[in-house]
């Protein structure tokens, strides 16, 4: 069994990680309970401030609940047509920290999916539209349903990157500073 100081998967892992990117548009092919369950386990794994696992994972496959979301917080649109999405449900014990904490687990179940051949999107439930997603996912008062992401694989225009290779991202020169910002 090779560790991740060997360079070979370490370069895959690097990789995997540059491959991450955002698809709104799925075909209905079902996400497999396997590949759910890899992702789930990921997440579950994640780090989180004083190890509190600040969490729940609501998964979310019928296509009429998926709508009713999007309707609810239409800037999560996509979700309407994902073949699953992950609401992640947070405790509310520790507002701040949770915030980071729940964009941590995101990134980690973006970064599962797409490792599993999986399309994704990340998506933000609106205040407006956090009432009736609660109410709709059955979330207990006091904790907060905000964060989503969408599964599903990609229809051919979905997997199509938006934009030449190596062009959707700053050099790295233009956004690094070494000791002081000046």
């Amino acid at each position: 069994m090779s560790s991740i100081s060997d360079p070979q998967p370490a370069e895959a892992l690097l990789r995997a990680l540059r491959q991450v990117r955002s698809v709104r548009s799925f075909r209905p092919d079902p996400v497999p309970d396997e590949s759910l369950t890899a992702i789930l386990e990921v997440a579950r794994w994640t780090g989180s401030g004083s190890n509190s696992q600040p969490w729940t994972f609501v998964v979310v496959r019928d296509p009429a609940t998926l709508g009713a979301i999007a309707a609810a917080s239409p800037n999560v649109r996509h979700v309407a047509g994902a073949a699953a999405a992950i609401v992640i449900v947070m405790d509310g014990a520790m507002p701040e920290i949770e915030t980071f904490d729940e964009g941590r687990v995101a990134e980690r179940i973006l970064v599962a999916a797409t490792a599993l051949g999986l399309a994704s999107a990340i998506g933000w439930i609106m205040p407006a539209g956090a009432a009736a997603v609660a109410a709709l996912l059955g979330v207990p008062e006091g904790r907060r349903a905000r964060t989503l992401v969408s599964l599903g694989y990609p229809t051919e225009e979905g997997a199509r990157p938006k934009s030449a290779p190596g062009t959707a991202r700053r050099p790295l020169a233009e956004m690094v500073r070494f000791e002081r910002f000046s």
